[in-house]
């Protein structure tokens, strides 16, 4: 009888251990700020949506649109949602943001921000400054107010980015910018690979716990629960499906050693697959890199709906 509740307060506890984890990767989507009030400057992602205006299936299409379009043409093209920017004003936000993801080409500098603040209802279209004459201020008052105001006003956040992506593709495409070079398959390959690393790390030190206490039932507890939370993060079900089998892989045949390992009876070190460090982001988030570009100097537009 002991024993038995013994493991049934293990058991408890591991799952809200779970529960934690999963409850803590949710909550990261909370729009960060720091101890001053004012927005932190979120990783560098194509698509980064902190305010709820998106399905995963439309955030999804918005970065395959903008993906194949700096394929095609270069350009590189940012849009960040948020709830508001107040007290900062949206402008200096922006600048913020262009200043550190220093998107658009390396010497060419063709980036374009794109930052929604919801309940401000207000819209900045920030243009660095290679594109300044494709997309001059007047322009970028337009497509904000003229295209993709009549969309926010009736609640469609996703037909009215859409709306003002294909305005802007317009005007930049017939700027004459220089062809892109195209990318290695294996490096577009690793970049979808790196995205699920933090998330089998992650599974895989649960796993290990879980494992070691419910045998194969807990390295599907994790591998379940790891899928679930990558493939809600990353809005793809493949990628989460990729990343609950890798977990339950790596606990189920190395889970009892992994054990001792992260127990720290050998060595006292740390083992995590991989041999990923951690510690910060490396200029690039959702699998997309900055090209180095930058040179927000204050080109662009506001609107409001």
């Amino acid at each position: 009888m002991v024993v038995g509740r013994r493991r049934s307060a293990v058991g408890r506890w591991c799952c809200a251990l779970v529960l934690g984890a999963l409850a803590l990767v949710s909550s990261a989507a909370d729009a960060p700020r720091g101890a001053d009030g004012l927005l932190a400057v979120p990783p560098l992602a194509r698509v980064t949506d902190y305010a709820g205006a998106l399905s995963p299936q439309q955030k999804q299409a918005l970065e395959d649109k903008l993906a194949a379009f700096e394929m095609a043409h270069g350009a590189q093209i940012a849009v960040l949602i948020v709830p508001g920017t107040q007290p900062e004003p949206i402008e200096d936000f922006a600048h913020r943001v262009g200043e550190a993801w220093k998107i658009g080409r390396a010497g060419i500098g063709d980036g374009v921000l794109v930052i929604v603040a919801k309940d401000d209802r207000r819209l900045r279209i920030d243009v660095a400054r290679s594109l300044e004459g494709a997309l001059p201020d007047v322009t970028a008052r337009r497509i904000g107010r003229e295209v993709v105001g009549p969309y926010f006003q009736r609640g469609d956040y996703a037909g009215g980015l859409s709306a003002g992506l294909d305005a802007i593709f317009r005007q930049i495409e017939s700027e004459g910018l220089p062809a892109p070079r195209a990318q290695p398959a294996s490096d577009a390959e690793a970049d979808r690979f790196a995205l699920l690393m933090p998330f089998v790390i992650g599974g895989f030190v649960i796993g290990v716990i879980l494992r070691r206490i419910f045998g194969i039932p807990g390295s599907l507890l994790a591998g379940g629960g790891t899928g679930l939370v990558a493939g809600k993060a990353l809005a793809s079900g493949l990628l989460g499906a990729l990343a609950g089998l890798a977990v339950f892989v790596l606990t189920v045949g190395g889970g009892s050693r992994a054990g001792r390992v992260l127990g720290g009876r050998r060595g006292g070190g740390v083992f995590v697959p991989g041999g990923w460090g951690g510690g910060g982001w490396s200029g690039g988030g959702g699998g997309w890199t900055s090209g180095g570009g930058g040179d927000f100097s204050g080109g662009g537009a506001t609107s409001d709906w």
